[in-house]
């Protein structure tokens, strides 16, 4: 199989259509799960399944080793060469080289303010214009909604969709109504998206409890295989 082919028969694909498109530029998504369930896997396949379509990604890892980070991109790349039988596995290895910008953000040294001059630092160049962000590990507990507004400003400035990951607890975690867990939902009129992942019987299955504006809430026909790291539509 080719890249392009891969491309096409993405789970991803599924994913889109059940939020309607995706998450668009300007708007904040969010993968929210137990520690270790995989959300960042998830961020990963997200951000890989823009660069095979030739968009460039900027991926913000806060209290994350940059090496380890791209580690997770070359483990997950890897694992979709041998899943899809890619016949030109390097090409996909070349575009995470040309279209990924990883940024470390270690001791609590991430802001808005900080994501804010990183991205307006580099669009200055002028040779690498980021269409998505990815933001994982960053501490939505601490965080204010002058915080995540003027994160979600940022996404809508430089026109880029967003996507962060959020932790819940095992235990005595809070849900609204909707079944969004605190805190975010202190957050929830800023997330576009806002996706759960839940683990049942060795697999993790992404449930949607927000999809912008809609009411009615589409199932989402997407797992993730804990062990090969992948999303894959539920039903294969």
């Amino acid at each position: 199989m080719l890249l392009r082919e891969m491309e096409q028969r993405s789970p991803v694909r599924i994913f889109e259509k059940s939020i309607h498109g995706g998450l668009g530029k300007g708007n904040v998504g969010i993968f929210i799960a137990r520690a270790g369930v995989g959300k960042t896997a998830c961020l990963v396949y997200i951000a890989l399944d823009d660069i095979v379509r030739g968009n460039k990604v900027l991926h913000f890892g806060v209290e994350k080793n940059a090496d380890k980070i791209k580690i997770w991109y070359n483990q997950i790349a890897n694992n979709l060469i041998d899943s899809f039988h890619l016949t030109n596995g390097n090409e996909l290895m070349k575009k995470i080289d040309e279209n990924l910008i990883i940024m470390s953000y270690l001791n609590s040294s991430f802001s808005p303010e900080k994501m804010d001059s990183g991205i307006h630092n580099i669009v200055k160049q002028g040779e690498f214009i980021p269409e998505a962000i990815i933001v994982d590990g960053f501490d939505f507990e601490s965080a204010t909604r002058e915080e995540i507004n003027a994160l979600k400003e940022i996404a809508q400035r430089f026109s880029l969709e967003m996507w962060f990951s959020g932790r819940i607890h095992r235990e005595n975690q809070i849900f609204n109504q909707r079944g969004v867990p605190t805190p975010y939902d202190n957050f929830e009129d800023l997330l576009s998206v806002i996706v759960v992942l839940e683990p049942i019987h060795e697999a993790i299955f992404l449930k949607l409890l927000k999809d912008h504006d809609n009411p009615d809430l589409a199932n989402l026909h997407v797992k993730l295989d804990p062990k090969s790291l992948l999303v894959k539509t539920r039903y294969t």
